[in-house]
């Protein structure tokens, strides 16, 4: 047999004993198919914060804007820190 055919007999061979064994292969497939709906679920919720976050972070920006347009318009009074008094023991 030259060796150019040996690959093409493994091949008609062992493809279909892949296939056949493949077939009666039930490991873990519901096992998988759960954690493919738990990942599915979290992946949404993922995209959920994502867009909270982003949310917020405008907010944050505009805010932020807020305070600086008051702070170049007009100076904020220096504010007296005092010392809070300490409580006495009875």
């Amino acid at each position: 047999m030259e060796p150019i055919y040996i690959p093409v007999v493994v091949a008609l061979i062992g493809g279909p004993v892949m296939w056949f064994l493949s077939r009666f292969d039930k490991r873990n497939t519901e096992q998988h198919d759960r954690n493919m709906h738990v990942l599915d679920k979290l992946d949404i919720k993922v995209d959920q914060m994502n867009w909270k976050i982003d949310k917020i972070d405008g907010k944050v920006d505009r805010i932020d804007s807020r305070v600086t347009s008051i702070e170049n318009t007009k100076a904020l009074p220096e504010l007296k820190v005092t010392k809070p008094r300490s409580k006495r023991s009875v």
